[in-house]
């Protein structure tokens, strides 16, 4: 790329040029806040709200926490939900290659970027596995074995997965590592060792192998999905519920079956439990359902999308009309002539941008001669190579990434202007939608029906067994759709999402502190943030995690608007009646919010399961006005967006008349800014110790993971005094992990945790 140096004459032309491409509203990259529903904004919460908690935390050496970072961290969330494509449904009549093509354009419309740290490749991607969302796997695959559709998958479900750990009260598949099969406190045992490892290669890489750009992606993006199966923890399972009957809240619903309680550290109490069916809400947001003809899922919402944008860029015209940007508005400049503009990048651009043009001209004509031959059908036919697509679309989604980030780094050189970068028009990415089209279209056309003819299965089969805590006494496996918090209509929403945020703060600093301080074994850390797992009732107050997440429902029902009603709300009749889910009207009124999919919860919506409020989605159609099927029905509710997303938990405090938690740069484990409790005596543990998390294959090295424990770490830190383990520390460091400083990481053959190998079947 041109070098971009320039004087004051062509920056202020650059301003001009970019004051051309100010939409009307201002659109983040892959940034955005939760959208305003008729709700009270800043007390809903998707993961990307708990992910830009991060901004309130410090980054390495008391830095602090970037957009772009956070950004990384983010996709890495991301990836999570939309693994869930890959599944028994959609494998069963489309290849987990073709599969991915989609799932990386939804990726660069949510995230912004696409290519490098942001490109969606199969490994980053994956495959469904319920305990990276700690989802109860009963019912998975209908019984079949799930790898022959792919090997990622899981393996038939062990009944003792499903039961409850005596020792925790939590169901086996959460956190008891004893049993040789997946827990989620395994996965997380393997991301965030993934995380650390290459977070130290970035800070302490021995022989000049620190300070690499891609090893502090990876280690962002390790640490983004291992905040995605912890905040899952709170909206997943029952813990809020738990929680509240622990306050005293004795009308509150579990979840579970009236003949279910345990006997829990001598007390008498509901189990803590996950949901079954754990992709149901994403299935039909993203995929959508057969027979469901009036509700655009993403999947026909990017279709769309691709079809206006491809029939104004090959009209040569690269805006939408009536809107500002390039081709309107901009005295008839399109945006191939406007582009070349730019100084220094301009021509190559242009130049760039004519070819790829050219190409996605020719592979229109290409399909329009093979329309109708059922031997080159994209995605169906065993002619079509999705490697080669993948190929295709690259260079665009490549030409796309560069002139965005050359922006930005014209526009950081002059202070106080980056936010400009937020506020390029629409124009740009319906130019790349335009070119992405006669690529993607025709693979999207002929797959979707198959798709959703996939998720539809999962869907119905939930709806039939919705209601079996009501039914059966003895049930202790609820569906998700019932009891998960990811729809904002739900009113512990805000309290799930702020317990997840009360995770998120305590997690990250323990990471990061382990990326800057090679010295302190994996486990340690890894042993002291999974306490996070555990049931309300067995809470020890003397470990500040518990004690925080408690104290946080706590505050929660003290300050919720329903607070007075919260028995009545959350009563069992209430839950099966939906009436759990409110929304706020406008005159400070509120109603039932009932109907849509598997357990009343709306689809959708604004926002819908990963489209950030800011993000890409923001500058296009997605509507076909062209189409000859009746639109749905008014609806006299606001739109119902689910799941967490990306955005703004700022306005949570605003709204709750809280302020940010502010940490100092100096606040490590082990002083008062991030963990008081860090260089204390460490509380016993509750129960005796778990063994067999995942296992960790290096490349060419063994690098096992087996053998550690939940509370009582025995891991990688031989001849050191584990975090977690009952009892004083000895030979306590400074900063309240124990272990001598290396000055240089990683030691001589430690390779990471490699993909896909570890503890599951």
């Amino acid at each position: 790329m041109a070098g971009l140096s320039m004087g004051w004459g062509s920056t202020l032309l650059v301003l001009a040029l970019l004051l051309v491409l100010l939409p009307g509203k201002a659109a983040a990259f892959g940034a955005g806040n939760i959208p305003s529903i008729a709700q009270v904004e800043g007390h809903n919460w998707r993961h990307g709200d708990i992910e830009d908690m991060l901004k309130t935390l410090t980054f390495l050496y008391g830095k602090k926490w970037t957009s772009m970072m956070v950004s990384r961290v983010y996709f890495g969330n991301w990836l999570r939900d939309y693994s869930q494509a890959v599944d028994v449904g959609s494998l069963k009549g489309v290849n987990a290659a073709t599969i991915r093509i989609i799932v990386w354009v939804l990726s660069f419309m949510a995230n912004g970027y696409a290519t490098e740290e942001f490109e969606v490749t199969e490994e980053r991607l994956g495959a469904y596995r319920p305990e990276e969302h700690i989802d109860n796997p009963l019912g998975y695959a209908d019984g079949q074995d799930a790898r022959k559709y792919d090997p990622r998958l899981r393996g038939p479900v062990d009944p003792r997965e499903l039961e409850i750990d005596p020792r925790t009260g939590m169901k086996n598949y959460i956190a008891n590592e004893s049993g040789g099969w997946a827990t989620s406190a395994g996965y997380l045992r393997w991301s965030f060792a993934r995380s650390i490892h290459f977070g130290r290669v970035y800070t302490s890489g021995a022989h000049g192998t620190s300070g690499k750009e891609a090893d502090l992606c990876e280690a962002l993006r390790c640490l983004g999905q291992a905040l995605h199966c912890m905040e899952d923890f709170s909206a997943h399972s029952n813990y809020c519920e738990l929680a509240l009957l622990e306050l005293g809240y004795h009308n509150v619903f579990p979840h579970c079956g009236s003949a279910t309680q345990i006997h829990l550290n001598g007390r008498v109490v509901y189990p803590l439990v996950t949901g079954t069916f754990g992709a149901v809400d994403f299935l039909h947001s993203v995929l959508g359902e057969a027979n469901d003809h009036f509700t655009q899922s993403e999947v026909d919402e990017i279709n769309v999308a691709l079809n206006n944008a491809e029939r104004a860029t090959m009209a040569g015209d690269s805006g939408y009309s009536g809107q500002r940007g390039f081709g309107s508005g901009s005295g008839g400049l399109d945006f191939i002539s406007l582009v070349s503009q730019l100084p220094g990048v301009g021509d190559g651009f242009a130049s760039q941008a004519k070819d790829l043009k050219a190409r996605a001209a020719a592979q229109e004509q290409e399909n329009a001669r093979s329309a109708g031959n059922v031997n080159v059908v994209p995605g169906m036919s065993p002619n079509f190579d999705p490697v080669k697509v993948a190929g295709q679309i690259y260079p665009i989604l490549e030409f796309r990434d560069k002139i965005v980030r050359s922006i930005h780094n014209m526009i950081a050189k002059i202070p106080g202007l980056e936010s400009l970068l937020e506020k390029i028009s629409e124009t740009l990415t319906s130019f790349i939608l335009g070119l992405l089209a006669p690529f993607v279209r025709p693979i999207i056309n002929q797959v979707s029906q198959v798709l959703k003819e996939g998720s539809s299965g999962l869907i119905e089969t939930s709806a039939n067994q919705q209601f079996e805590p009501w039914t059966n006494p003895r049930c202790d496996n609820p569906t998700h759709s019932m009891l998960s918090k990811d729809h904002f209509t739900n009113i512990l929403n805000s309290c799930a999402g702020r317990v997840a945020a009360t995770i998120l703060q305590y997690v990250v600093p323990r990471v990061i502190y382990a990326w800057e301080n090679p010295g302190v074994p994996v486990d340690e850390v890894v042993n002291d943030v999974l306490r996070a797992f555990h049931h309300p009732a067995a809470r020890d107050e003397r470990i500040e995690i518990q004690r925080q997440m408690f104290d946080t429902v706590r505050k929660w029902a003290q300050e919720t608007p329903h607070r007075d009603r919260l028995n009545q709300l959350l009563s069992s009749e209430s839950v099966k009646n939906h009436q759990n889910h409110i929304l706020s009207g406008g005159g400070g009124g509120s109603r039932s919010a009932a109907g849509g999919g598997g357990g009343g919860c709306g689809h959708g919506g604004d926002g819908g399961h990963g489209k950030p409020a800011g993000s890409l989605w923001s500058q296009i159609k997605t509507r076909d006005f062209e189409s000859r099927e009746a639109p749905p029905a008014p609806s006299t509710a606001p739109a119902q967006p689910h799941g967490y997303g990306h955005g703004q938990a700022a306005g949570y405090y605003a709204g709750a008349g809280a302020n940010p938690p502010q940490h100092s740069s100096q606040g490590r484990p082990g002083s008062s800014g991030f963990a008081a409790s860090y260089g204390q005596p460490t509380p016993p543990p509750p129960q005796s110790g778990y063994g067999q998390g995942y296992q960790g294959q290096g490349q060419g090295h063994a690098a096992s993971y087996a053998q550690q424990q939940h509370w009582q770490g025995q891991g990688q830190g031989q001849g050191h005094q584990q975090y977690g383990r009952g009892g004083h520390h000895h030979h306590q460091q400074q900063g309240g992990y124990s272990a001598q400083q290396q000055q240089q990481y990683p030691p001589h053959g430690q390779q990471p945790p490699s993909w896909g190998h570890y503890q599951r079947y």
